[in-house]
């Protein structure tokens, strides 16, 4: 009976923690660079559509893009931390109920974030990019009047966009929530 209670448990925490992602994609992104130096960013991501991927794109320019490129890159990907950063605020004594104060209760702070352990692989192949892009776009156009499409851009600026970016997917390897209340 407790293996069971376990998966459910299991089963509660990824979808809260899948539930974050979804509902702030703007991830803290770290990871060693090229030069073997940390590097943080904040890269928005959305999950493929089985959600064992995180989408993501990056300029050419970016760390991870040199580095996924082949500068310093190991042919199974570059490893990488995310952290997606749910609710949060300051919780004072005086927002607890006086019947639930303890003599004890000082200030805190009440927080929720999901933690990805994962290996980033560039998304070489123009369509596959192509692709990927159309998807972003629709995923984060999904609560707009009129979303904007692909299709609403010339050729020629869709091919600068994509020659200037690079997309990658993060198998998730690990995830981890926290709820600090």
């Amino acid at each position: 009976m407790s293996q069971i209670k376990h998966d459910n448990d299991a089963a509660k925490k990824m979808t809260y923690s899948l539930t974050i992602i979804k509902q702030h994609p703007l991830a803290t992104l770290v990871f060693i660079d090229a030069n073997n130096i940390p590097h943080i960013s904040h890269i928005p991501f959305h999950l493929s559509a089985d959600e064992r991927y995180l989408i993501g794109h990056v300029s050419n320019r970016h760390a991870l893009a040199k580095k996924l490129k082949g500068q310093g890159c190991d042919r199974e990907g570059v490893d990488l931390n995310l952290v997606f950063h749910g609710e949060s605020c300051y919780m004072s004594p005086n927002d607890v109920a006086p019947c639930d104060r303890k003599p004890k209760t000082v200030p805190t702070w009440k927080y929720s974030n999901t933690h990805v352990v994962g290996v980033a692989v560039e998304i070489v192949d123009i369509k596959d990019k192509y692709q990927q892009m159309v998807l972003t776009s629709a995923y984060f156009e999904q609560n707009q009047t009129t979303p904007w499409t692909m299709d609403k851009v010339p050729r020629t600026a869709v091919s600068h966009m994509l020659n200037a970016i690079t997309v990658f997917k993060v198998s998730i390897i690990e995830l981890n929530s926290i709820l600090k209340v």
